[in-house]
């Protein structure tokens, strides 16, 4: 969901920063790549580890949790995500939301898009007692798949990732995967050959390619 559907990785970057200012530090770009598509927990421990801050979790999470419930209602919609999630919901094809956030970030983050996060058939969040293991585990996919029921296999599924812990999460769970790279934060990492297409924009996605009805 953040930096695919909501343009929050930039609000993380700027959360992220007013943290470290005292401290006399920014956030670099190869920290934020390992903690994208993480749950809470374990990004805040890879940044604190990879800056060697004198923080706990809890004490640099409760400062990140009361700046984001002030920025993260402000997050608009990536370009592509409303036309192709309005799409596949007109066409009746079934779609999972399976985000690293808590239930408690992702209705902060998507209150001022309800209509549209509300046409998905499941929602499963990084805090959920079912998901047992983050990504890159597949744990998160594989909730959402059985929560669509259908009888869906993973080999019936179509991942949407920005991050390369999702696309790999996808590519565990068995399921094809668009790897939807934002440019703004790109790696050099192995990550393209893992995904069955890379793109840098939803609006650059082809349906048709997938046996899925084409645009009107």
């Amino acid at each position: 969901m953040d930096g695919l559907l909501l343009d929050t990785e930039t609000i993380y970057s700027q959360v992220t920063n007013k943290i470290l200012e005292p401290y006399n530090k920014t956030f670099p770009i190869e920290t934020k790549l390992k903690m994208m598509g993480r749950d809470v927990r374990t990004a805040t421990e890879i940044l604190l580890a990879d800056l060697d801050l004198p923080l706990t979790f809890d004490e640099y999470d409760n400062q990140a949790t009361e700046l984001k419930q002030i920025y993260f209602g402000m997050a608009m919609m990536m370009p592509g995500a409303e036309r192709l999630i309005r799409h596949l919901n007109v066409h009746s094809i079934p779609i999972a939301l399976a985000t690293s956030s808590s239930k408690q970030m992702f209705e902060i983050k998507t209150a001022a898009h309800k209509d549209i996060f509300g046409l998905f058939g499941s929602i499963t969040c990084g805090d959920d007692p079912e998901v047992e293991n983050s990504k890159p585990a597949p744990d998160i996919f594989l909730t959402a798949m059985r929560r669509l029921g259908n009888g869906l296999e993973p080999e019936d599924c179509l991942v949407f990732e920005d991050a390369e812990n999702g696309v790999e999460a996808a590519r565990s769970a068995r399921m094809s995967s668009v790897w939807v790279q934002d440019l703004r934060f790109a790696g050099d990492g192995p990550v393209e050959s893992m995904a069955t297409e890379h793109i840098t924009s939803l609006l650059e996605f082809d349906p048709v390619k997938y046996g899925l009805p084409a645009y009107d």
